[in-house]
């Protein structure tokens, strides 16, 4: 019998963003307009524009929040902010004070924690209150062997039902994941970037990936990419980060031509969480977005809270309301409604 890891333990523990290895790659990717401002531990930006914040604001429909450039500790790419450091609430003070300063001296829209989930946002606001939270987006985790069902865990008997006849059918076409790191994963960008901003753009976001990023991130030690493979084409691609006992899909995207012959989505997740024990695999981290499958199949789910700080007193009445309205189209359109603005 699997025992599931304690996920309390986990929230506050360093994740794969964390890392030396991570930050160091962030610092040549080009896919945000921003200047590195300090590559280490807590990483700080001066973010100009990010596709991916774009995104929140056109999924929201709240219009845009920033009108200059904004300091940010962490990147939104990141699925995680640096939590670890809650358990530091002097190192919390410290840094925020710090940025704050830096912001001002920057001209900047005040400072933006990315990506904390509840448990660290609220002892980082114990630390240093922030002037306005937000929750931007949902992590969605599985713990592979447990729960009723070997493969899927805990979901509802119709969803399980459906999910995995989408899982057979693929299958019985033929349909196969193949495994990629190094320079195997690199030749495979091109067709990422297809399938993953083509998939962004039909739900209405900006492209979100560009070359220079992949190359960095598929550099990296724990990163790979599992592909679907139909009649030896690639019709679904993931690019993954296996660290510390997790596996975690970071970027993906599908080919809807095939999406009347089979569900690629479905099978690939399955064929995933298949894995999961046998590879060793305490927690397979799904990522962001697809809110409504995710819940409706049983993924457990922790929101990531955003915290800000202004840089100015005036910052407060121009800023404030704008995020409110961003988390609060954001917990709508992922199906919140009404989520309070504080974690």
């Amino acid at each position: 019998m699997t025992v599931a890891p304690d996920l309390e333990a986990l929230a506050t523990r360093p994740t794969v963003f964390d890392t030396d290895e991570w930050l160091d790659a962030w610092t040549r990717t080009t896919i945000d307009r921003q200047r590195v401002l300090d590559a280490g531990a807590a990483p700080r930006y001066l973010l100009e524009y990010s596709p991916f914040w774009q995104g929140y604001e056109d999924d929201a429909q709240s219009g845009q929040v920033w009108d200059k450039p904004v300091l940010t500790i962490g990147s939104v790419y990141s699925v995680y902010g640096p939590a670890y450091l809650a358990d530091n609430p002097a190192a919390v003070g410290t840094l925020v004070d710090e940025t704050r300063e830096q912001a001002r001296d920057l001209g900047a829209a005040g400072v933006m924690v990315f990506n904390l989930p509840p448990g660290p946002a609220q002892q980082w606001a114990l630390s240093r209150p922030p002037d306005a939270f937000a929750r931007l987006d949902t992590a969605y985790y599985k713990l592979p062997g447990t729960g009723p069902d070997p493969v899927m865990g805990v979901v509802p008997r119709n969803k399980r039902t459906d999910w995995r006849r989408r899982w057979r059918r693929a299958t019985e076409k033929g349909v196969e994941l193949v495994e990629d790191t190094g320079p195997a994963a690199l030749a495979q960008i091109d067709r990422f970037l297809e399938l993953a901003n083509g998939s962004a753009v039909k739900h209405g976001w900006p492209a979100l990936y560009d070359r220079p990023t992949l190359e960095a991130v598929l550099a990296l030690p724990f990163a790979g990419m599992i592909r679907t493979v139909w009649n030896g084409r690639t019709v679904g691609a993931i690019v993954t980060l296996e660290y510390d006992r997790r596996l975690y899909l970071w970027a993906a995207g599908n080919d809807p031509e095939v999406y009347s012959e089979f569900s690629p989505y479905p099978f690939t997740l399955y064929e995933i969480l298949m894995q999961g024990v046998d590879r060793g695999w305490d927690v397979i981290e799904f990522g962001r977005g697809n809110d409504r499958f995710k819940r409706q199949h049983g993924f457990g789910g922790v929101h990531l809270w955003s915290l800000w700080y202004s840089a100015e007193p005036g910052d407060l009445e121009v800023y404030r309301p704008r995020l409110t309205a961003l988390h609060d189209g954001m917990a709508e359109v992922a199906g919140y409604p009404g989520l309070d603005q504080r974690p």
